[in-house]
């Protein structure tokens, strides 16, 4: 696929073909909702949202085998991170572009490998965000405090990624800035950090 090497996506999803279409269909399944959340970010100057969202293309990205997004988003999360609004405005147009043409490249793939109507459904419009209950959110922060125990890293950031859609829920509990603080000790590889953080949120939602 162009953009896409299949291989490293096959090895992150543990040699299964059938979960690497299933997770390539939840990757294209979100790519317009999650390209408009960064371009709202970025009218709006919003740099934790835009930082938080960048760093979870990075993830998602990479998990799939999309190398060069990923270094594109990796290389706007640092802008972010710097406040370099300038830098921010000239590359995110062109790395949006090449976000949304994996649209056409994944649905391409899906449809070649999966007939039963199933898999393609998902494709076909913007998967919307569905509220986050206790019970929800307790299964993710209990599955990310396996994945930091295990420093298991890949699969803690994917998880910060699907906690990256009810950031904003979340936000109405713990504080603001709790969000941005997970972001920023996983990027460091501060696993302890990170356990305290998903400890608070643990104890603020019990």
């Amino acid at each position: 696929m162009k953009g896409i090497e299949i291989a490293v996506g096959l090895e992150y999803a543990g040699g299964d073909e059938e979960l690497y279409r299933e997770i390539l269909t939840d990757y294209a399944a979100g790519i317009e909702e999650q390209a408009r959340a960064i371009e709202q970010a970025v009218a709006a100057q919003d740099m934790e949202t835009f930082t938080i969202e960048v760093h979870s293309l990075k993830s998602t990205s990479r998990t799939i085998g999309a190398q060069e997004l990923s270094n594109q988003a990796k290389e706007l999360e640092e802008h972010g991170k710097r406040c370099e609004w300038e830098q921010i405005r000239v590359k995110t147009p062109g790395m949006l572009e090449a976000y949304r043409g994996l649209y056409s490249v994944i649905t391409s793939y899906c449809t070649d490998y999966c007939a039963d109507e199933a898999h393609q459904e998902p494709l076909q419009e913007d998967r919307q965000e569905r509220p986050l209950d206790r019970e929800a959110l307790g299964g993710l922060l209990e599955k990310l405090t396996v994945s930091l125990e295990a420093y298991d890293a890949v699969r803690a950031e994917e998880i910060i990624a699907e906690l990256a859609k009810y950031k904003e829920q979340i936000r109405a509990v713990v504080p603001h800035s709790c969000f941005a603080d997970l972001v920023s000790a996983m990027d460091q590889f501060d696993y302890e950090g990170c356990k305290r953080i998903v400890a608070q949120w643990r104890e603020a939602w019990s």
